[in-house]
């Protein structure tokens, strides 16, 4: 998940490099990619918040409130600070 919130964010720096250059119609695709991928990564933290078993309920419910109301950064911080390392996830 925070890759392709990465991989978003790069896109979106890159089409507005682009915009400056002739060829708007890219810089258009890029950013319209740019924003698909950021709202697929909300969708998928919200669900990964509501589903998680490891958050107590006014946890779950903070967590829940970050993401929904800070949509994208929500999910990065969530994602970010709860990511299990060292662990196969199956």
């Amino acid at each position: 998940m925070f890759l392709t919130g990465l991989a978003a964010v790069l896109l979106h720096l890159f089409a507005l490099a682009m915009r400056s250059s002739r060829n708007s119609q890219v810089a258009d695709f890029l950013t319209l990619a740019g924003a698909f991928l950021m709202v697929v990564c909300w969708v998928w933290s919200v669900f990964e918040v509501a589903k998680t078993d490891t958050l107590e309920g006014s946890q779950k419910k903070f967590w829940l409130i970050a993401v929904i109301a800070i949509p994208f950064v929500g999910g990065m911080l969530y994602h970010m600070m709860h990511s299990k390392r060292n662990t196969i996830v199956d």
